[in-house]
């Protein structure tokens, strides 16, 4: 197979960044969702173990992948467990793709939130206020409320701290005073799971405002973009449902500044959240070496990352950097989204005609795309054979 090929291990979304651009991929999920593996520019589709769960047998099936294409592809991958397996196997994996990235040491504490709180104050990142476990001698110093968060989201979602304290999709633990800190803290290190805790920005999730780039080897940005979340499910620390492409003042300038001040190499997220009492931008995360849903966002927007560093890698010339896009293009998580306005509504936090309204201008959808039908059609499929074999198990 031709080595300028690129492996695509992620969703659709991820997938029809390349399919937008023309550029045939070879698609994998790791997470059993076929779907990426049906989009009209996927030349070959494969299944992986989910490295969150089975690491090794994830690493192996990638193996006998390459030994079928071949090494020296151009390599995607878009989750913390895909990062974690990069890591483990970080010379094998240089040998096997092209890839772009920090050095190994600088991603292994970017990605450890708790290493991630010393590198951040060096660097001067304008971080809230954020401790490590051992800092922490007496939950009374905390200033109200605080958040806890993973170090690293494997078994996260899953735990029995987000099951009692939030649900299945929170991403962290809102904490209003030092008794529930308690519990929670016990709960969480019954568990085995690291965490950290940070000052809370008071507001909505829309105050989340997120910049995406690439950068070259010599830290140089191909292209960016600026988001805003609109909603997530919950409507409370959840996962993104409703995203829409903006500007923010400084929000560019602020991160290009900081990134340089690194020397980042590879594709880059960072959110911030606006603290509307004082119109400071707070840096919540800095996510490396993967890419993400926002991408294919950006993707339609006119600022497709995937593609620039697909460029990049196998040396096609550039034409400067991409930094137009459109403001008015939207994300939706239908399903999801109709969830968070139903429970947003219930908090009397929003209107039927306030929803309405965010669907206004150009929207895009987690699956249905017309430009690539044969996705939407296997969902469709997959959806109704769902709905009959519970229809079975109902009828006994």
């Amino acid at each position: 197979m031709d080595k300028n090929v690129p492996v695509v291990i992620g969703n659709l979304m991820l997938g029809r960044c390349f399919t937008l651009a023309g550029v045939p991929f070879v698609g994998i999920t790791s997470r059993g969702d076929l779907r990426i593996t049906y989009s009209r520019k996927c030349i070959r589709g494969y299944q992986m173990p989910n490295p969150e769960k089975d690491m090794e047998g994830a690493f192996q099936t990638l193996v006998k992948i390459v030994e079928e294409i071949g090494e020296g592809h151009p390599f995607y991958c878009s989750n913390d467990g895909h990062l974690k397996m990069m890591l483990k196997y970080w010379e094998d994996m240089r040998r096997m793709f092209r890839f772009v990235s920090v050095d190994k040491d600088v991603l292994e504490t970017i990605l450890n939130k708790e290493k991630f709180i010393d590198f951040a104050r060096k660097n001067k990142f304008p971080i809230p206020a954020t401790y490590s476990r051992q800092e922490l001698d007496d939950a009374r110093q905390l200033e109200y409320p605080v958040m806890i968060k993973p170090i690293i989201r494997l078994n996260w979602f899953d735990s029995e701290a987000v099951r009692r304290y939030g649900g299945k999709h929170y991403k962290g633990i809102l904490i209003e005073n030092a008794d529930q800190f308690q519990e929670v803290r016990e709960l969480v290190e019954k568990e085995n799971i690291e965490y950290v805790v940070q000052q809370y920005i008071p507001g909505p999730e829309s105050n989340i405002i997120s910049f995406h780039s690439f950068f070259t080897e010599t830290s140089q940005p191909l292209g960016y973009f600026v988001g805003r979340k609109i909603r997530t499910y919950p409507s409370d620390y959840g996962e993104s449902c409703a995203l829409r492409l903006t500007d923010y003042p400084g929000v560019v300038e602020m991160s290009l500044e900081l990134l340089e001040r690194i020397q980042f190499k590879g594709p880059i997220k960072i959110d911030y959240k606006l603290d509307e009492r004082t119109g400071k931008l707070y840096l919540l995360e800095l996510n490396p070496t993967r890419y993400n849903m926002w991408h294919y966002l950006g993707a339609r927007g006119g600022v497709n990352i995937p593609y620039l560093a697909y460029q990049y890698l196998i040396g096609m010339p550039m034409n400067g950097q991409v930094t137009n896009w459109r403001k008015d293009i939207v994300w939706f998580n239908f399903v999801n989204d109709v969830q968070a306005f139903w429970e947003l509504r219930q908090k009397g936090k929003i209107s039927f005609w306030q929803w309405l309204q965010t669907y206004r201008g150009k929207r895009i959808y987690k699956t249905l795309a017309l430009d690539d039908l044969p996705p939407v059609l296997y969902g469709i499929r997959m959806t109704i054979k769902g709905v009959f074999r519970r229809i079975r198990r109902m009828l006994g």
